[in-house]
Order: C-alpha cells, then sequence, then structure tokens
C-alpha cells in the first residue's frame, strides 16, 4: 500500500499544472524562471495531444496557462491585445519568453500557433508530434527565428540543417536586410554578392553558390497571413529553387 500511494505521488507530481490567470502564471514563469505556454481553448482539438506522457514531460520546462479563446484581460479580449496579434485572434498555442530578463526577446511572444490552416498543403495539423517540435525549439530565438526553425522541422523532406548550429553571420544578415526590407517598406533581395563576401570573411571559409529567399508577412491585412505561414512560404520558394 505504502509503495502504491508513493507511485501514485510520483505519477500526480509530473502532471503538468495548468493555471487559469494570466497575471497569476507570468509572476509564477518571471519567479521559476520558465518561459509560459498559452493555451487558447475552443474546442477539445487538443485535448488529447496536450495529455500525451512525452508532451506533459515537456510542459514541465514551462509555466502553463489555459484559457478559452474569449478571456478577458485589461477590458478586452486577450487574443486582440497587440502582443498576440500574430495569434490572428484565433484559438491555439503562444509562447511567451520569460526564463531571463536579461534577453531582448523578454516578455514577447515568441512562438505563434494559432488553429488556421495553412495554403500549403504539406503543412501538417497540431499532433503530438508538432507540438513537442514546438515545445523544444531554442529558446533564446525570436519568434520569427523559431517560426522558420519550426516550417522547416515540419516540412516533409526533414531537411537536416535545421540541427546544424547557425554562425551568426547569417543571423545579422538577416536581420539588417529584415529592417532594411522594413524601412523601406517594400520586399527585395540584398546584394548577394556583397552577402557572400561578408559570409566569406566572417566565416573564414569558402562560400559557394549563395541564394537568398525572401517572404513577408501581413498580419491580419492582405488575407490574414502572419509570421507563421511567411514561413511556410519561404520554405516552399526555397524547395522550389
Amino acid at each position: 500500500m505504502l509503495i502504491s500511494s508513493i507511485l501514485t505521488l510520483v505519477l500526480s507530481a509530473a502532471q503538468p499544472a495548468w493555471h487559469t490567470d494570466y497575471d497569476d502564471a507570468c509572476k509564477k514563469a518571471m519567479q521559476e524562471k520558465k518561459d509560459l505556454v498559452i493555451y487558447f481553448r475552443k474546442d477539445d482539438r487538443l485535448d488529447e495531444v496536450l495529455d500525451d506522457s512525452e508532451v506533459k514531460e515537456r510542459l514541465e520546462r514551462f509555466i502553463c496557462l489555459k484559457v478559452p479563446a474569449s478571456y478577458q484581460y485589461k477590458g478586452e479580449r486577450l487574443l486582440d491585445h497587440d502582443a498576440l496579434t500574430e495569434m490572428m485572434g484565433r484559438p491555439g498555442l503562444a509562447v511567451v519568453s520569460l526564463h531571463d530578463e536579461d534577453l531582448p526577446t523578454n516578455f514577447h511572444v515568441i512562438s505563434v500557433h494559432p488553429f488556421v490552416r495553412s495554403r500549403y498543403q504539406w503543412v501538417p495539423d497540431y499532433g503530438v508530434e508538432q507540438v513537442q517540435t514546438i515545445l523544444d525549439l531554442p529558446t533564446k530565438a525570436s519568434l520569427t527565428q523559431r517560426s522558420m526553425i519550426y516550417a522547416i522541422r515540419v516540412h516533409p523532406e526533414r531537411p537536416q540543417s535545421v540541427y546544424a548550429e547557425c554562425h551568426a553571420a547569417f543571423l545579422d544578415h538577416a536581420k539588417r536586410h529584415s529592417a532594411r526590407q522594413a524601412g523601406l517598406a517594400r520586399q527585395h533581395h540584398a546584394d548577394i554578392i556583397a552577402a557572400s563576401n561578408y559570409f566569406r570573411s566572417e566565416w573564414g571559409l569558402p562560400v559557394g553558390i549563395a541564394s537568398e529567399v525572401v517572404a513577408e508577412s501581413w498580419g491580419r491585412v492582405v488575407g490574414g497571413e502572419n509570421v507563421l505561414e511567411a514561413a511556410f512560404s519561404s520554405v516552399e520558394a526555397w524547395r522550389k529553387k
């Protein structure tokens, strides 16, 4: 009986605790230096997935908040707050960075997965494998970076490059060119020859023929494409080159 009781306690301890208040969940996440997973629930479509043993094991690394899609915060629906624009007002999963206050992503949304069907047929629905992928994304990466990594990892060809270590020079180039495009309000390619020379100087190794894939997201404007769909678009363009 004692062994059975201890086993029950151990199993109970392994269950992720789902908070129901946003402020309480954020406070606990900051205290425990964990990121916050928010599940905006409308129906039971993700219930079995979140009950999977491996998913629950990963969720132990987070503070978890489960609220209805209609959940109100400071006088308006939480999903309608500017910080969650990329959720497009839809139910689904979001991750907020709260584990390190010194990170530039601190208190920023770093993953958005609204329940919206992609226009690309190869993009899978959210099952156990996909949620595990979301929870395993790099904790220091930005929303754009995590969206791109997710898009590549769920691609049916499973390109192994996504598991390599990304050189800082590539991230720096992507950041600078994104800022340049945003400043001009125009999508365009960078000077790829100059970029290749820059990579060569930073990397210290020869760089072969380079190409660049550029995609843009429009939030709730122009068809409602968000940053995740833009990441899928980049992967689609890359595979067709």
